[in-house]
């Protein structure tokens, strides 16, 4: 009878103990984050299904929400993007109500997390963190120097690092899609896209386009995929790509880019253009907004001599 009794103990203790993991909230996602497995997607319902893997504090708070439930959530375009491509994400959850769907939970600010991949993207970035740090607060990459290892998510939420430049002629600047001034981020893509067009028109070999955030808060992939498509860029040789916040710094730090936050508006920065070989060495920048097409295209043009 003793052995019964605790056997049966056991099978309670292993139960209620189950029931709490269930509740128990992550340490390591915002409150109200949570780390999914996408079972499926409906683009007709901008829908997607998936299986709740951990949960930050506030939504481990929600009722009938446990771990491993699968959960329906809307989710704007450019993240239904992301999530037919990558399985594995982490993202923020509300509740909400929608005239298409009614009461239902909206799923935004979404990453790729695939464990793998976290890794991989993690190791780049800490030779990129103890670069910045060894070049002292007033260095700057300027022309002759190279590029520094780094590794972004770009609009389909695959990961690019420096090999991303290898073997072409890159012209890399720095955007955010929430900029409103006319003069600085939307024409600096309007200007990028010209030039890819006559790249193309003009058979110039081996040219990409990189545009990375100033607004990693922001600026998920699936936002740069909105911007992306918004702007309708030829995506096939030009990628916009995001990281958190310690990346985007130190790469605005390594190449001279100021930002800083106003009352007003998102964000006030500095731009610059460069041109990178296919020996991820600068070969030209020209700081400020007023880098010229033509000038771009004649210089791409004598790429043999970069």
């Amino acid at each position: 009878m003793k052995t019964k009794h605790l056997i049966w103990v056991s099978i309670i203790l292993n139960f209620a103990c189950s029931e709490q993991d269930k509740k128990q909230p992550s340490k390591v996602l915002l409150k109200d984050e949570v780390r999914g497995e996408v079972v499926q997607v409906d683009d007709n319902k901008s829908i997607v299904s998936f299986r709740v893997t951990a949960a930050g504090s506030s939504i481990s708070n929600f009722e009938d929400f446990s771990i491993k439930d699968v959960v329906n959530a809307e989710v704007q375009p450019g993240d239904l993007n992301l999530l037919g491509r990558k399985k594995i994400f982490r993202g923020r959850l509300q509740s909400t109500f929608s005239p298409q769907n009614g009461e239902i939970f909206f799923l935004h600010n979404i990453w790729p997390d695939e464990f793998r991949e976290r890794i991989r993207f993690n190791n780049y970035n800490r030779l990129l963190r103890r670069d910045t740090l060894s070049l002292g607060q007033d260095a700057i990459r300027s022309v002759g120097d190279q590029v520094p290892p780094f590794a972004l998510y770009d609009q389909d939420g695959n990961i690019i690092t420096t090999d991303y430049l290898n073997g072409s002629v890159t012209i890399l600047n720095f955007i955010f899609t929430r900029c409103s001034e006319p003069e600085m981020c939307p024409a600096s893509t309007i200007k990028m896209k010209k030039l890819q067009g006559l790249v193309k028109k003009t058979e110039i070999p081996y040219v990409k386009f990189l545009s990375i955030t100033l607004d990693p808060f922001f600026d998920t992939p699936g936002v740069l995929k909105s911007y992306a498509r918004g702007y309708n860029l030829e995506e096939s040789n030009f990628r916009l790509g995001t990281a958190g916040k310690t990346v985007i710094s130190d790469l605005t730090r390594q190449f001279g880019i100021l930002r800083k936050k106003e009352p007003e508006i998102p964000l006030d920065h500095t731009m610059r253009t460069l041109i990178i070989n296919s020996r991820r060495q600068i070969v030209y920048q020209v700081p400020g907004k007023g880098w010229s097409v033509e000038d771009f295209l004649g210089r791409l043009q004598g790429q043999q001599s970069i």
